[in-house]
């Protein structure tokens, strides 16, 4: 088996199907699985017909595991044990891969040393301004995103997979990333790799982001203050260093959204989901 592609899914029903059915059109000419992981969720038999009717009649090799949840760190490495494939690939629930993505994937680890690959992630909605600008500002630099990665099988186990101490979608991912660099595994990155994601849509849903985002922003500063103190102290630094875009007159001024507005929002409440998983105090 030349890939396994792993999906962790809890609850979303709406994505799925897509999801899925977009991996069975893949243009790619090699041998690859789906592994797809149910983390628990509670409207299980609703998925599993989803899943059912998504692969009925395909000749790709499918595998359907259930687990209790334990989160998404933990879903994923599920399915890494279950996974035969020499690269492990993963997306999300609520992505879209572009028909020429895995081939993109693989053809990225032709050198033996690299060890993993990402790809460009796009906005799903080509329509309204608030994801577009997201996709061109806030999340333009972001590097290890789950729902677009993939690694050599032999350097995920040697880096032993997702830390499963985070318990939401939120900096797993940049851990394991950075923990791979850390270890001096080559990285590549292939803008050709594309995958559509719902990036959020209204204001209240870009601020429960934000707020996902500082709290796991907190488990790894946290982490890192034990093994690796100076990242553990800038990480909040990093994290909020768009404040001063809040002291422009234009971030608020244009009466409407704009692209310093956004990234002022990420510093916020960003910075407020960080202190509030740090004190225990929800904001």
């Amino acid at each position: 088996m030349d890939a396994s592609v792993i999906i962790p899914v809890y609850r979303r029903t709406a994505w799925i199907g897509l999801c899925l059915q977009a991996l069975v059109n893949q243009d790619y000419d090699g041998e690859f699985e789906i592994v797809l992981v149910d983390d628990g969720s509670p409207n299980f038999e609703e998925i599993e017909e989803t899943f059912n009717s998504a692969i009925s009649g395909i000749s790709i090799p499918v595998t359907f595991a259930r687990f209790h949840n334990r989160g998404p760190a933990a879903a994923r490495n599920s399915g890494v044990n279950l996974a035969k494939g020499e690269i492990v690939c993963f997306i999300d629930d609520d992505s879209i891969p572009d028909r020429r993505w895995l081939t993109e994937m693989m053809t990225s680890f032709v050198s033996p040393v690299t060890a993993l690959v990402s790809g460009r992630t796009s906005s799903y909605d080509r329509e309204n301004p608030v994801p577009l600008m997201l996709e061109q500002s806030v999340y333009a630099g972001k590097t290890f995103a789950t729902c677009n990665i993939a690694y050599r099988r032999s350097a995920f186990d040697r880096l032993g997979g997702f830390d499963e101490t985070f318990p939401e979608p939120s900096w797993e991912d940049n851990d394991l990333g950075l923990r791979a660099l850390w270890a001096g595994f080559t990285h590549l990155y292939n803008d050709m790799a594309v995958v559509y994601h719902p990036h959020e849509a209204s204001l209240d849903e870009y601020r429960a982001k934000c707020l996902l985002n500082g709290r796991g922003a907190a488990v790894f500063s946290r982490k890192c203050l034990r093994t690796k103190p100076l990242w553990g102290i800038a990480t909040p630094l990093i994290m909020t260093r768009r404040l001063i875009l809040g002291m422009l007159p234009s971030t608020w001024l244009r009466g409407r959204p704009n692209v310093n507005w956004l990234k002022f929002q990420w510093s916020l409440y960003s910075l407020k989901g960080f202190i509030g998983a740090f004190t225990g105090v929800k904001r």
